[in-house]
Formats: C-alpha cells, sequence, structure tokens
C-alpha cells in the first residue's frame, strides 16, 4: 500500500487470545488498520455497525453467536468482505458459512504469509463481484425505465392522439422542465392515467 492509499480497517472477531495477537501483527504489518477486536458474536455485530470496516476476520465458533449468524446480522446491514476463520475444514460449515455472506474460508492455525494473500485475493473478488452487482442493478434500472417510458408514450398516444415520437418528445420535454428523469415523468404518467380510469 503506497502512503497515499487510505490504509483499509479491519475488524477482528475471534476469542483465542493468541489469534487476535498473531492476526493484529499480521494486518498492521501489511498496512491494514485494525479498527475493534470482538470476543463474542453479539459484540462482532456492534462493531461491524460502529467500526464500519472494509473488512473483517470473523472466527465460526465465538461464544454467544456463532460467527456464521454475526455473519448474517452484518452481511444484512451492509455489504462487506467477511472471511471466516475455523480451525475446521468441515464441507458443511463452509457451506454455511458462504450461505451467510462470507467471501472466503481460512482453516487455523493461520500464518501471516497465508493471511494477506488469501485476504488480497478475498478483497479483489469481493470487489469485482460488487461491480458486477452494480452492473447488474444499472441494467435492471434501465429496464425498468424503459418499460415505464414505454407505458407512458402508449398513455399519451392514447389519450391525445400523439405519435410516439411526438409522446417520447413530450415525455423528455416535461422532465426536462422539471428537472427529473424520464423515469420519474413515466412514472407521474402512469399514475395521472390511473386515477382517470
Amino acid at each position: 500500500m503506497s502512503e497515499t492509499t487510505p490504509r483499509l480497517k479491519a475488524l477482528i472477531c475471534e476469542d483465542e487470545g493468541m489469534t487476535v495477537i498473531l492476526l493484529q501483527r499480521a494486518l498492521q504489518a501489511a498496512g491494514y488498520e485494525v479498527v475493534g477486536k470482538a470476543v463474542e458474536g453479539a459484540q462482532a455485530v456492534e462493531l461491524a455497525r460502529s467500526t464500519q470496516p472494509d473488512f473483517i476476520l470473523m472466527d465460526i465458533n465465538m461464544p454467544g453467536m456463532n460467527g456464521i449468524e454475526s455473519t448474517r446480522l452484518i452481511t444484512a446491514e451492509r455489504s462487506v468482505p467477511i472471511i471466516m476463520l475455523t480451525a475446521y475444514s468441515e464441507d458443511k460449515r463452509v457451506d454455511e458459512a458462504i450461505d451467510a455472506g462470507a467471501c472466503a474460508y481460512l482453516v487455523k492455525p493461520i500464518t501471516s504469509t497465508q493471511l494477506i494473500p488469501s485476504l488480497r485475493t478475498a478483497l479483489a473478488r469481493f470487489e469485482a463481484l460488487n461491480d458486477i452487482r452494480k452492473e447488474n442493478q444499472d441494467l435492471k434500472d434501465q429496464l425498468e425505465t424503459r418499460k415505464l417510458v414505454e407505458r407512458a408514450k402508449g398513455i399519451l398516444q392514447q389519450r391525445t392522439g400523439l405519435t410516439e415520437a411526438d409522446a417520447f418528445k413530450r415525455i423528455q420535454k416535461v422532465s426536462r422542465d422539471k428537472c427529473q428523469p424520464m423515469r420519474q415523468t413515466a412514472h407521474e404518467i402512469i399514475e395521472a392515467d390511473s386515477l382517470f380510469s
């Protein structure tokens, strides 16, 4: 990480003291900032809210609420990369962690030579997945806008006798005049039409 790049913030959720110390040292040596440490699941959820970390290292087996349930609650509130830590590599636990929203899974004992490359890989994959999700949402929004505009054009054509091109121009003009997106104008036309139907 360069001097000008802001340090990514990490939250460590682990109840074994020595593991916490090793993780913290490895993260700090690699240029990450540790903004919190949780020793049980409910505390992990609260610290994730209050510290807004860039990523979380989460032990699966913590006292009280386990790491899988904590991960589920955290990812329901905010999209953040969570790397699960465990002493076991059972397929069932891996599947549960992924279903809860984890983006990587490391088996203890974890060394800094294993942690940092795995962490960087998980962060890169998480970022790529977020880009895909955003692009997908943008495409859905564009398709929904197109559908609304088509429906509004049809209403204008039917109610005013305008051609399709003129109905489209009318929607554009109203949108410009009101300084609002065409989607909103189309929605208003559809809503107004429903009052008279």
